[in-house]
């Protein structure tokens, strides 16, 4: 039985590095959780920069049976564009609209990267992503600042992978997103630019 259970520990440390001198690249996939259409045709624009302090051409790196640092993973296209573009399909699945005219948000990535975790028989993905998201009127006067700190997870992986620590940080971008819009104060900043835009407009009819 002993023997049995060193087999099984050294096969999970092997999956768990299963190419892990070779980098891959992967897209981050997002689902759209979408909620109440309380935009009404209101305009956002939204602004994504890529603020990360250390190397931005990655989101994680693959480990080995030891825990220990490997090959890059990077993502297929740019992190300030994969959360622009999830940012506005939300926005969009509210009733809002993308362009001038009305609010500015403004999201700050200060963290977007995915790490593993290694158990008995398997292991975790864990995707940090943390944002400033800030909200200005039309007239440029703050109507919302807030940090989100999230952590995403994929549970009982058996690979430290690219498309794994990909789910793990899509999953991370839509708690933070969630945490986001559950937030009454971020759409009240929304909302009520978008009344002082149809006001303005109704004034200038």
């Amino acid at each position: 039985m002993k023997i049995q259970l060193i087999a099984a520990v050294a096969v999970m440390g092997l999956g768990m590095a299963g190419c892990a001198t070779r980098e891959d690249v992967v897209p981050v996939p997002y689902k759209v959780h979408g909620g109440a259409q309380i935009g009404a045709g209101v305009h956002v624009t939204v602004t994504v920069n890529d603020a990360r302090t250390t190397d931005r051409t990655k989101i994680a790196n693959k480990t080995n049976g030891y825990g220990m640092e490997m090959a890059a993973i990077r993502a297929d296209r740019g992190v300030a564009d994969i959360v622009k573009d999830a940012f506005e399909a939300e926005l969009k699945s509210r009733g809002f609209a993308i362009g001038t005219g009305g609010s500015n948000a403004t999201v700050a990535i200060n963290n977007f990267y995915g790490t593993f975790q290694s158990h008995l028989f398997s292991g975790d993905a864990l995707g940090d992503v943390k944002f400033h998201v800030s909200v200005m009127s039309p007239a440029g006067a703050s109507a919302y600042d807030r940090e989100v700190d999230v952590i995403g997870k994929l549970e009982g992986i058996q690979l430290a992978s690219g498309s794994n620590a990909a789910t793990a940080l899509s999953d991370g971008m839509s708690k933070a997103l969630d945490t986001l819009f559950a937030d009454p104060a971020f759409v009240a900043a929304l909302e009520n630019h978008g009344a002082e835009q149809a006001s303005s407009s109704k004034a200038g009819s």
